[in-house]
């Protein structure tokens, strides 16, 4: 019997609910809102690393995903309060780049004291959430001096197999701790397209066959210190460097069925019919990227706790297009190109005050400071007599933008009961964002303002032991894309797209009820929250009007250029559930299986076609299925992770949506799966097999193109893709010593 997606869902979540019922037994904080677990609770897995002790934990397999993520942590605006979700003695990381995944694999099992799972509001904390936080307190006095290694290799189907390899050192001298890691890996990501080109009466004039080879290489370095003061001071400081080779090449094979011309890599050609044409797409990526960050932490007899929290981080990226192109077997002769800079900052200084008075309220006062950098360049490269790649210099642009921002902010948390707690705060913005360019000559410099005040509320009510209801209410201002105010450079068109350097950011007033109960036994949990979310100020695509003045009213109906822009309000609303149950009722007490699914609505208007239609590539359906198991005796585990994070479209389903001045996307993404197996060996030592993509990840594009303004609904063509990413199989050895 071949269960569906739905059935599936359904199924897990029936399994879930039918725990409720069971008493509780639990190490809690006396109520619902704090679960611990002590060292000793983890000596029958035999974890090597943090990240091992945290799988065995049932309801935060969503959380270690999504800390794996390299790079989440620069999508993130300044260290504000909402944070990461996974902490170390109640702080989160002093870094923007670090991976919080990395850092859970570098700290020893041994150095961990205890675990607490947080539900909800607690004083003294770093950040401020609405759902569960994770509170890793280490051992005041851990292991002298610990190493751990990992040694594999990586291979993608059709592909070579790539050596990787990490090793981290941890130490202690005296009162100082420190730690050295270094982790390396070439990568191969392959990629396989199939294209079909309709003209607007349906007849096809064109087919492609295209593939994509990505070849990265990737250096992270990074190093921490910890000195803990005899007076109880705690400094710590830690840093990273990347180097992140990234090379990816495009084999587009186009068989003309009719005569027809296009624009390729933004050079008008013509084709006739039984003509075959070759492009060969190289696109050059090199990166590289330090960060510096540390915190500090003393303790007044009568003021409280003062946290200091700062970051310094750089980063400078060269994106280097070339387009070759051959008619009917011929060689391969330069089409264009395109040569890209952008360089980034960021420097944050955050501190705090914190006291607690009265035993039931604890007030946060303090502020926050950054300086973000952006500078973005292209150079449009053309092909002159000897086919010889030039650069364009006339058509060069170049952008520089710099935000400079405070915020003050004061945080209250008043526990009113034994049961409820209320935490509060207030948060105070100033911004000025300047820019700097030479596409806008009447005004080439410029500067903007701005002030938010961002007022939270966040209350918890702990019903009885197993149950608890969280309301939120918050206002959020979005992180601009300083990327966006420049031009840059298209590579599915192989054209430079414009840059709005007037963009304001989202302001979202954002509401949610949670109910959520904890089964029995550490059996697990489920809950479900309802969510609804204002928008202001929505970012997607506006026209460009390139007349002659006066500007008329239906810009965005007569335009044929278009840009980033602020299109009016939007909402979005809907309803998560996040279940997790050990499967201890039918034997298996250290079987996990983990389910999360989100059915979300939004809504917005259309500034080209004037109709409602859905915020651009927002899912409305989201789930996740994850199981894993912990076969103690043996030295065993295994699990698999089933995920579909597709977004949606008008007509619903796993669809994704949008429109531009000419075009009309929607995409379609098929479920993605993962699963892994690995066994002690010889003690220590661990064998690891992992399988990514194993449903090949395939996803589709239905694209339609306009000749004019989408408005006026002449189509040009209709392209249909399909599209598959390359099963991943790794083989790694980890040990210490």
């Amino acid at each position: 019997m071949v269960l569906s997606k739905t059935s599936l869902i359904g199924l897990t979540l029936a399994a879930l609910m039918s725990t409720i019922t069971v008493a509780q037994e639990s190490v809690t904080d006396g109520n619902s809102s704090t679960v611990t677990y002590q060292g000793d609770y983890f000596t029958e897995f035999k974890p090597v690393t943090l990240h091992d002790m945290l799988r065995s934990v049932p309801g935060t397999a969503a959380l270690l995903a999504q800390a794996d993520e390299e790079l989440a942590g620069r999508r993130v605006r300044g260290f504000g309060s909402s944070g990461d979700q996974i902490l170390i003695d109640g702080k989160r990381i002093a870094g923007k780049t670090n991976s919080l995944g990395l850092q859970l694999k570098r700290i020893q099992a041994t150095s961990v004291s205890y675990i607490e799972l947080i539900r909800g509001t607690k004083a003294g904390l770093d950040v401020q959430s609405e759902g569960l936080i994770i509170n890793v307190v280490l051992r005041e006095s851990a292991s002298k001096s610990n190493t751990t290694w990992t040694v594999g290799g990586e291979y993608a189907d059709g592909g070579q197999l790539n050596p990787l390899a990490k090793v981290n050192h941890t130490g202690e001298i005296d009162n100082l701790k420190y730690t050295l890691g270094v982790d390396f890996a070439l990568e191969e990501t392959r990629r396989a397209f199939e294209d079909e080109f309709f003209f607007a009466n349906g007849t096809q004039f064109q087919d492609n066959s295209l593939t994509s080879v990505r070849d990265r290489e990737k250096i992270f370095i990074n190093g921490g210190i910890e000195y803990n003061a005899s007076n109880g001071d705690i400094f710590r400081l830690n840093g990273q460097i990347e180097f992140d080779d990234q090379d990816t090449v495009e084999i587009d094979n186009r068989n003309n069925l009719l005569d027809n011309s296009e624009r390729v890599a933004g050079v008008p050609l013509d084709f006739s019919a039984g003509d075959s044409f070759l492009l060969d797409r190289n696109f050059d990526h090199d990166p590289l990227h330090w960060e510096i960050g540390g915190d500090y932490q003393h303790r007044f007899d009568s003021a409280g706790l003062l946290k200091i929290l700062f970051v310094v981080n750089d980063g400078k990226h060269d994106f280097d297009t070339t387009f070759r192109s051959a008619t009917n077997g011929a060689e391969l002769a330069n089409l264009a190109g395109n040569f890209a800079e952008r360089d980034h900052s960021e420097k944050i200084i955050r501190s705090s005050l914190i006291n607690t008075f009265a035993e039931v309220h604890t007030v946060e006062i303090g502020g926050e400071a950054a300086i973000n950098k952006v500078r973005v360049s292209n150079l449009p490269r053309a092909v002159d007599d000897s086919e010889n790649l030039i650069d364009v210099t006339a058509s060069q642009s170049d952008t520089g933008i710099k935000e400079v921002r405070f915020e003050g902010f004061v945080s209250h948390n008043w526990s009113i009961a034994s049961d409820i707690s209320l935490q509060s705060s207030l948060n105070a913005e100033y911004s000025e964002i300047s820019q700097n360019d030479n596409i806008n000559t009447a005004t080439p410099e410029f500067s903007r303002d701005f002030f938010y005040l961002k007022p939270r509320w966040n209350l918890r009510y702990d019903v009885d032991t197993q149950n608890q209801i969280r309301v939120t209410v918050e206002r959020k201002i979005s992180q601009l894309d300083f990327g966006a105010f420049g031009q840059s450079f298209d590579l599915e068109d192989g054209e430079v797209d414009g840059g709005n350097g007037e963009l304001v950011p989202e302001d979202r007033w954002e509401f949610s009820v949670a109910y959520e109960n904890r089964f029995a036994d550490d059996q697990g949990s489920i809950s479900v929250k309802g969510f609804y979310n204002a928008i202001r100020d929505h970012i997607a695509k506006i026209g460009v009007f390139s007349g002659l003045p006066p500007i008329p009213d239906n810009i965005n109906q007569v335009a044929t250029i278009s840009v980033p822009g602020n299109i009016g309000n939007a909402k979005e609303y809907g309803v998560e559930v996040n279940g997790n149950w050990r499967l201890k009722a039918i034997d298996l007490p250290n079987a996990i299986i983990t389910a999360k699914y989100i059915l979300r609505e939004t809504e917005t208007t259309d500034p080209f076609l004037m109709i409602e239609r859905p915020i651009e590539y927002k899912q409305k359906h989201e789930w996740l299925v994850n199981f894993q198991h912990d076969l103690t005796e043996t030295g065993t585990s295994y699990g698999f992770s089933v995920t579909n994070k597709g977004p949606q479209g008008p007509a619903g389903g796993t669809i994704g949506f949008r429109t531009d001045v000419r075009e009309q996307w929607e995409q379609t993404i098929e479920p993605r799966a993962s699963a892994y197996v690995e066994q002690k060996i010889f003690g220590d030592l661990k064998l690891r097999f992992d399988v990514k993509n194993i449903f090949k990840a395939k996803s589709g594009w239905d694209r339609l193109r306009y000749t004019g303004n989408i408005s006026l609904n002449n189509l040009a063509f209709n392209e249909i893709r399909e599209a598959s990413r390359a099963r991943v199989f790794k083989l790694s050895l980890q040990g210490s010593f």
